[in-house]
């Protein structure tokens, strides 16, 4: 990375109109709030509070430079404002008149990467020449041409120490969107797809240009189909593919992991991270790694050409449970390194079950299957396919999943209480809070029934919960009619695909011995064993022997 690819144009006032330090700041923060929507109220705060503890601001060649900076939670990545005045800015009796101001925001979590560009700045001022160049820029663009040219002869930005290395699984819109992310952040990120025509053109390019929430160019350090080459120096490897792929994922993978390893199922949707312990235990037995699935994708985001992604937005907190759940104490701090907005699950049946897709998708894709396939889903999906009729199947696919996880022990939030708290959406039924939630209008519906409503859904989030709910001897005759009208839809049988209690390793297993082999307070069927901690983790290891996966 280099600074002048922090650099925002439509925040570089080449004519900064300010008089005085307090407005020069506002209205850089402003240009930044206009094209960033970052939070501006707290960015100023944050960064009055830097200035005050020790203003940034000195000499260079004959000019005088200011540069306001903080590590603030207003920004989502690293971004930096730049106003220039012939004239000289008032900063004060400390500061003088600065002719270049250079605001620098950045996140907690690239505080490192903040710092070495702050650094940067300080040098490219030394260069002799170089302040008056940019005085004389007439337009943003060539204002950042000319800081460009200037940094060439220092090369790089240095990578930011004390970050782990990720590995990103999965080249559609959640691995583009994650692998970006990172990249902007800090992180050495490398990229592994599974076919050469979505990676060779991000390999071409050298990375992914990043639009929306975040944005720039996101230098990738490898982009590979080749699993050995991409694991070799990661120490964080997140899985974000659909459900119904991370056994073949979690095989392709197998033979490559190695002791320590962090690996992450973005989501698990229900049962996934039994599932790749099943897989990775059968075919690397020697291999002790951490285990865990995020509960649902970070973003929203969507792919708009081969080397292209736009984030939508980041949500605030997602939670993250492991297998065995106390190694979360583990695998937490290493996350939250990069990405902070990871937080504690319970365990992996809990992020499971709470998996309100399993509730939403199928049913409503299969009861508005002919509505789909007559109108290429030219409706709204939530607000026209949700009639009371399918409103009823809905609630009681929810009461089924609910009753499932009340016989583990776990428990869950009803599908009309998640709209409440996901979207503050209020009513006296399901189908009354559906239509009260404003999120919902203009979504419209899949285009095809051939979708991963159904091919995910399905097979890694109903049929999990029909097997364990059979297993445990609690009915869910509405959940086994839709799986059965959406195999038969499809040509599939979805229970000889899906992730029935065969493959998630729990077969025969009591309500005690399932709960268990989740939290680790025994070792089950599954042998002990010691994985080395996580690279980079600031504790020292797990208290208790953890399970090997």
């Amino acid at each position: 990375m280099k600074a002048a690819q922090v650099i925002v144009p439509e925040a570089v006032l080449t004519d900064l109109s300010a008089t005085g330090k307090d407005q020069a700041v506002t209205q850089l923060v402003a240009a930044l709030v206009g094209v960033r929507g970052i939070d501006g109220e707290l960015a100023t705060k944050d960064l009055a509070a830097r200035e005050r503890a020790g203003p940034t601001v000195f000499a260079a060649g004959g000019r005088m430079i200011a540069i306001p900076h903080a590590s603030s939670g207003a920004a989502r990545q690293l971004m930096m404002a730049i106003g220039v005045s012939a004239e000289g800015v008032d900063w004060g009796a400390a500061g003088g008149r600065a002719n270049l101001i250079v605001v620098l925001l950045g996140p907690p979590e690239a505080h490192a990467l903040y710092l070495r560009v702050l650094s940067r700045i300080a040098a490219l001022c030394q260069i002799p020449g170089f302040i008056d160049q940019l005085l004389s820029c007439p337009s943003p663009k060539e204002l950042i041409g000319a800081v460009a040219v200037a940094e060439e002869r220092l090369g790089e930005i240095p990578e930011a120490e004390g970050l782990p290395r990720f590995c990103v699984v999965g080249a559609g819109h959640g691995g583009m969107a994650m692998a970006g992310h990172l990249t902007l952040t800090g992180v050495q990120v490398n990229l592994l797809g599974g076919a050469a025509d979505r990676i060779d053109p991000v390999r071409a390019r050298g990375g992914i240009e990043v639009t929306g929430q975040v944005e720039g160019f996101a230098q990738l350090k490898l982009a590979t189909c080749d699993p050995g080459e991409a694991l070799a120096s990661a120490q964080v490897i997140m899985v974000v593919v659909p459900a119904n792929a991370h056994g073949e994922i979690a095989q392709r993978l197998a033979p490559h992991l190695h002791d320590g390893q962090v690996l992450i199922l973005n989501p698990g949707r229900t049962g996934g991270a039994l599932e790749v312990s099943q897989v990775v235990r059968k075919l690397n037995p020697a291999v002790h790694i951490y285990l865990g699935e995020a509960q649902t994708l970070l973003y929203a985001c969507r792919v708009t050409d081969l080397t292209q992604v736009r984030i939508f937005s980041i949500k605030n907190s997602v939670p993250v449970a492991t297998l065995p759940a106390y190694h979360v104490a583990d695998v937490l701090p290493l996350l939250r390194k990069a990405l902070p907005a990871f937080v504690p699950g319970d365990n992996v049946l809990k992020t499971g079950l709470d998996n309100i897709g399993a509730v939403f998708h199928p049913a409503i894709t299969v009861l508005n299957a002919g509505r789909i396939e007559d109108t290429h889903g030219e409706f709204d999906y939530y607000i026209q396919g949700v009639t009371p009729s399918v409103a009823a199947v809905l609630e009681t696919v929810d009461q089924e999943r609910v009753s499932v996880a009340e016989a583990l022990g776990v428990h869950v939030s009803t599908a009309r209480q998640w709209l409440y708290l996901a979207y503050d959406a209020v009513g006296r039924t399901l189908l009354d809070a559906i239509r009260a939630n404003p999120g919902y209008v203009g979504i419209r519906a899949p285009g095809a029934v051939l979708h991963r409503y159904i091919d995910e859904d399905v097979p890694a989030s109903l049929v999990p919960i029909a097997s364990i709910g059979e297993m445990l001897g609690v009915p869910t005759p509405a959940i086994r009619s839709i799986i059965h009208l959406a195999s038969v839809m499809y040509g599939v049988d979805f229970w000889k695909t899906g992730r029935t209690v065969d493959r998630l390793g729990i077969r025969g297993m009591t309500v005690k011995e399932i709960q268990f082999l989740v939290a680790g307070a025994i070792e089950s069927t599954i042998p002990a064993a010691q994985p080395a901690p996580p690279v980079g983790a600031d504790i020292a290891g797990p208290s208790r022997p953890p399970t090997r996966q």
